[in-house]
């Protein structure tokens, strides 16, 4: 019996220690951030050499206790990157949403986070984002920047189709350099087609991603869905990047989990690494053990979309995989 106290006890000191954080966050005067986009770029004009790294993420949708504890670990964890002192930390680029329905309220949660992380912090807006707040709040939803051999543009696309032409513009001016990144909040391309989210069909999804590939950039980055997604079309990698701190809806399995990415430039090669964050204990055991109990038990029952029924082989059809391929009929 006694036994099984100190468990109990155990158990809920550890949850409650996993919840400070969050309680700090609350109580601390808001010492928000005066930093914007603009003050930010000013900050990388010193940057000497071609041996640097930045930290992107994506949709923390800030102002909603659960995402705001699980953003606080990430930010812990961002920081202490540069820990080893081995490869400078020049900023951390958020692709959007960083508010949860893009209020004042959701604003300032956002700018007290960004006072938190130790580097400069560059972000795009998002479709949750209110823009007038997010000028006034985060500065400029469109623009470009360089730093050190590398030139990045931030393309505003929250509302649907971005500006094609002025983004010509930049990649024209994004040759001179070694290296150009793209930054955007909803993908060109669908990286998880098992949801509502369906963005290949759209015109100008096909046409942005032709004109990436024209110019030849290095990497595209983007949010919008909540997971971790590497996609590569016409020699362009495009990595989706939306765990940042928001509820994760989709399996884990598939990419979702929450994480933030750390991109490495050294002079002329581009590599990455994804940062796989566990959420907040009391997070984990409320939510997420739920949300991947819910997804075996559909894969249990069945197959195919997330919604799916069960689907059974009726027969070959061609010479293929494993020597067959099949036709499937949905129960």
């Amino acid at each position: 019996m006694k036994i099984k106290k100190i468990l109990i006890l155990t158990i809920a000191a550890i949850l409650i220690y996993s919840f400070l954080p969050l309680f700090y966050f609350w109580v601390t005067p808001p010492a928000l951030s005066n930093d914007n986009n603009r003050t930010s770029i000013e900050k990388l004009k010193n940057n000497n050499g071609d041996y640097f790294s930045f930290i992107v993420f994506g949709d923390s949708h800030n102002g909603l206790f659960t995402n705001d504890a699980s953003t606080l670990k990430e930010i812990w964890h961002m920081n202490r990157e540069d820990r080893f002192r081995k490869v400078p930390i020049d900023f951390v680029l958020s692709v959007g949403d960083v508010t949860l329905d893009g209020s004042e309220h959701d604003f300032k949660a956002w700018k007290k986070m960004q006072a938190l992380i130790k580097y400069p912090v560059i972000a795009a807006i998002g479709n949750h984002d209110d823009r007038k707040l997010f000028e006034e709040y985060c500065g400029d939803r469109q623009f470009a920047f360089s730093d050190r051999n590398s030139y990045f543009i931030v393309v505003d696309n929250a509302d649907g189709e971005p500006e094609l032409a002025w983004l010509e513009e930049r990649l024209k001016e994004g040759q001179k350099y070694e290296h150009t990144f793209v930054i955007m909040h909803k993908p060109p391309c669908d990286p998880y087609q098992q949801e509502w989210y369906n963005i290949d069909n759209a015109p100008w999804a096909y046409q942005l991603r032709k004109l990436l590939a024209k110019y030849r950039v290095d990497m595209v980055f983007a949010g919008h869905k909540h997971m971790f997604k590497h996609q590569r079309f016409d020699g362009i990698d495009y990595i989706t990047t939306g765990g940042g701190g928001m509820l994760i809806e989709i399996p884990e399995s598939d990419g979702g989990y929450l994480h933030y990415i750390r991109v490495m430039v050294n002079h002329d090669y581009v590599t990455y690494e994804v940062r796989k964050i566990s959420p907040p204990l009391w997070l984990h055991i409320t939510y997420y053990l739920g949300k991947e109990a819910l997804f075996w038990l559909r894969n249990w029952y069945g197959s195919g979309y997330i919604f799916g029924r069960n689907s059974k082989v009726i027969g070959p059809k061609v010479q293929g995989l494993n020597d067959k391929e099949y036709w499937f009929e949905t129960k």
